[in-house]
């Protein structure tokens, strides 16, 4: 009876995973199949998974649709930049929570959590409407006061610029930075005091001790907050689509415009299986690049979850 409980326990397990590793990657394994899939196929009820032949003319569509190579070199560009100005910002805010003592530590630090739980949805349009009329420090009202004009004239329009990332990144209110400055927090706190007592014993200030000692310490944790901002900034299609209107706009926008002017062409109005080749084929040069970063450097992924907030 015991041999057949634990056959049985292991059957379950067995279906169990695959069911739920089948849900995961049916998506991207018809997105695969699809996007080398020639289009007279698609109509086809006798083919469903293998194609009966190969073709890259998906692909090149794609790539002509999507602009991909000046797209992908924009979307890495933002995506990187902004991911190293949050790893700055968040690790000392986060060394400022853990090792730090002044007011009001604890409910400022329940704020940044709060953080978490908001949709950046909410306040895109009041986000907007800031960078389109930038004013740096009240600096136009302020002249505006002296010269009678409207002190949009002395506004700065930051949309369709990278700035509109970098902006919330450097101060700590980007993407998901309340969870990244939690993860350095209990990063932080699980190193031991003395080695910042003999930091301090050595003469190292503050910021010494956080760049010299502290932060070769959360290695892991730096390299999983940079990759997770990778991957989000990546991602996120409202707020590249609210700042970036234009054509000028990174992959996450290419992908739904791509599709829009297949719909809307002339020529292409009526094509849906044309259509169709595009938009699986966009979806995959979207999803190589994450694919490719998760293939290289899952390890740093998995090791930084086992060492950050989850063991504090």
């Amino acid at each position: 009876m015991k041999r057949i409980k634990k056959y049985a326990w292991s059957l379950c397990r067995f279906l169990l995973i695959f069911g739920l590793s089948f849900v995961i990657l049916y998506p991207l394994l018809q997105t695969l199949s699809k996007a080398f899939m020639p289009t007279e196929q698609y109509s086809d009820l006798s083919v469903v998974w293998i194609p009966r032949s190969l073709t890259l003319e998906n692909l090149k569509n794609a790539v002509e649709y999507m602009d991909y190579a000046a797209s992908l070199w924009r979307t890495v560009t933002l995506c990187v930049s902004s991911a190293l100005l949050q790893l700055v910002c968040c690790s000392l805010a986060g060394y400022g929570f853990a090792r730090f003592k002044f007011p009001l530590r604890g409910p400022l630090f329940l704020l940044v959590i709060l953080t978490i739980i908001i949709p950046t949805q909410i306040i895109f349009l009041p986000t907007f409407m800031e960078y389109r009329f930038f004013d740096f420090f009240g600096l136009g009202r302020l002249i505006a006061l002296f010269t009678g004009e409207n002190y949009v004239e002395y506004t700065f329009n930051l949309i369709n610029t990278r700035a509109t990332f970098w902006i919330p990144s450097i101060l700590g209110v980007g993407l998901r930075s309340g969870l990244f400055i939690y993860i350095f927090r209990q990063a932080f706190r699980n190193i031991p005091t003395a080695l910042e007592e003999a930091a301090e014993i050595d003469g190292c200030g503050p910021l010494r001790t956080f760049t010299s000692v502290m932060l070769p310490n959360v290695r892991t944790s730096a390299v999983t907050v940079f990759l997770f901002s990778v991957v989000w900034h990546w991602n996120e299609y409202t707020l590249t689509r609210t700042f970036f209107p234009t054509r000028n706009s990174p992959l996450a926008v290419k992908l739904k415009t791509a599709v829009e002017t297949l719909q809307l062409s002339n020529d292409t109005r009526g094509d849906l299986s044309l259509q169709m080749g595009v938009s699986y084929a966009s979806v995959l040069l979207f999803l190589l690049p994450i694919v490719l970063l998760y293939v290289f450097a899952q390890r740093y992924f998995v090791e930084g979850i086992e060492t950050t907030g989850i063991t504090g």
